[in-house]
């Protein structure tokens, strides 16, 4: 069982039934058949859902944060680069 930035991802998605079967396929290759299988069984699917979202943020999370840094970052380049190319444009 390997929790990843990706089943993460999907255990969200599970929420929308357009999106379930893709999420299933991808925390059945993270090896996360047990997540799956609860999810099938669950008589209060939110409940269930609740707890694994928890169970999924405590081995995801520092890899949440570093990937919302990285994406703040890449924003905060994009933003320089696009104020010189303007300034630029305007010499």
């Amino acid at each position: 069982m390997t929790w990843t930035k990706k089943s993460y991802d999907a255990i969200y998605d599970w929420l929308d039934t357009t999106k379930r079967a893709s999420a299933r396929q991808i925390l059945l290759t993270d090896g996360l058949d047990d997540v799956v299988r609860r999810l099938d069984e669950a008589k209060n699917i939110l409940g269930v859902w609740c707890r694994i979202t928890r169970e999924a943020e405590n081995a995801v999370g520092d890899a949440v944060e570093q990937s919302s840094l990285e994406a703040k970052a890449e924003r905060e380049r994009e933003k320089f680069w696009n104020t010189a190319i303007k300034l630029f444009k305007e010499d």
